[in-house]
């Protein structure tokens, strides 16, 4: 197929290479000149795991439009892919997808052939049909479902592991304004996923629903995987771990996303929780459980900060290992990391940070009140506590032994993943996250 690709972010642009390296000519637009320079000097402007070398088969059938008109009358489904900004009340706002679309409009308009617009990016339910379509089809002269299609594709990706995720889907959820539109995005999505995904085709507005309270309902296994870690570490021999093996085994629940430690950060999850109750706000209904996922999820810094103050006070060192939100990505937006190194800062602690990419991040956000470290173990150096963040693999090959001789004597070490527990911890105070006391015994 021809495809279109308008905003070629961090999604865009691996989406653009996914379609691309699979055969399909894809002709990408990004208003960034530097993108547009980089990807026409062949080079890959962003850094996402496996980007690089999917484009290394992409380049031949992978095209840079220099306008929105040129990429639309290239190809039959255009695929936009821009940011859609939370508001103050936490709407997503579509400033950016309102003016593509404007933007899209008279090369729509000139067009004798049927062509497909499909939003890719995330909305608020009945964005769809309330705006879009309206704004198309007053701008163009045509009629939506009959001269042109609009569809409403979000993907289900997580920063880090974008290529694989794209690749290997548990689902592709397709809301389209009629079954022609519908069928071709199925046929697009079935010759490139190495999958056989579940093909979800349904109306616009049923899509967009689905996609922000799945999101939701992800979270919600977060949050209750964290809210049971809390309560086993306050009974003796109790093991999150243990315990959320088996509920995850029941087939009523899986096992995805059923682990007690940080609970969810990022550019989405957290703001989609708040779209998805504003959104039930204005149909008069109150998204209790949502309320209670992110209370569970905005409790865990201040149960970590708690863990720390008791067992050392001010101004004692701290070292914080791991600062992105989650593992195989620099972002640190929403990370619990994060709110807890502000919440120490504060407290007067002098803290320490460590982390294989996130550093500039958590740099350009605390600047001098913290020290950066690019080697951990100068980060650990004198440290009366150390917490383990975020899961990086790098933390599990750490060296305890010569860490004991570096850290305070008898430095707590407070571990929220559990990676410690196969080493000789008894030169330290440590507390796994999610364990009680008796079980956290039995690791020493």
């Amino acid at each position: 197929m021809n495809i279109s690709v308008i905003g070629l972010g961090k999604l865009g642009l691996c989406t653009a290479a996914c379609f691309a390296s699979a055969g399909h000519t894809v002709y990408g637009f990004d208003r960034n000149d530097y993108f547009r320079s980089e990807l026409e000097a062949r080079r890959n402007p962003i850094e996402e795991t496996g980007l690089t070398e999917i484009l290394e088969s992409a380049w031949e059938t992978l095209h840079i439009a220099d306008s929105y008109e040129a990429a639309l009358h290239d190809s039959d489904i255009t695929l936009i892919i821009v940011p859609t900004p939370s508001l103050p009340d936490g709407r997503f706002t579509n400033d950016y997808l309102v003016k593509v679309l404007e933007g899209l409009a008279p090369a729509l308009k000139s067009k004798n052939s049927f062509h497909i617009v499909n939003v890719v990016s995330t909305v608020m339910p009945g964005s769809c049909d309330n705006i879009f379509k309206p704004l198309l089809e007053q701008a163009t002269g045509k009629s939506c479902g009959t001269e042109f299609g609009l569809v409403y594709n979000p993907e289900f990706i997580a920063l880090g592991s974008v290529i694989r995720n794209f690749l290997n889907p548990d689902m592709v959820l397709i809301g389209a304004s009629d079954e022609r539109s519908g069928s071709a995005v199925r046929e697009l999505y079935s010759s490139t996923c190495k999958t056989s995904p579940t093909m979800a085709v349904m109306s616009l507005v049923n899509a967009e629903i689905t996609k922000i309270s799945l999101n939701c309902y992800v979270t919600m296994k977060i949050s209750y995987a964290n809210g049971l870690a809390a309560i086993c570490e306050q009974v003796p021999g109790a093991d999150v771990d243990v315990i959320t093996a088996a509920i995850g085994a029941d087939s009523r629940v899986g096992n995805k996303c059923l682990k007690g430690g940080l609970g969810f950060g990022g550019p989405c999850f957290p703001r989609d929780n708040i779209a998805f109750q504003v959104f039930a706000e204005e149909f008069g209904v109150e998204a209790l459980l949502g309320k209670a996922v992110v209370a569970v999820n905005n409790s865990i810094p201040k149960r970590l900060f708690n863990r720390i103050s008791e067992q050392c006070a001010p101004p004692a060192k701290v070292a914080l290992l791991g600062l992105s939100y989650k593992a195989d990505t620099h972002i640190i937006e929403e990370s619990h990391s994060m709110v807890l190194a502000k919440s120490l800062v504060a407290a007067g602690y002098q803290v320490s940070l460590h982390d294989p990419t996130a550093l500039d991040g958590a740099r350009g956000l605390l600047g001098n009140d913290v020290v950066c470290c690019a080697d951990p173990y100068e980060c650990l150096t004198g440290a009366a506590a150390i917490a383990l963040l975020t899961d990086w693999p790098q933390y599990r090959d750490l060296n305890w032994e010569r860490i004991a001789m570096l850290a305070a004597p008898g430095a707590l070490v407070l571990d929220s993943w559990r990676t410690a527990m196969s080493n000789d911890m008894s030169a330290f105070t440590y507390i796994p996250v999610g364990v009680g006391i008796s079980a956290k015994d039995t690791y020493l």
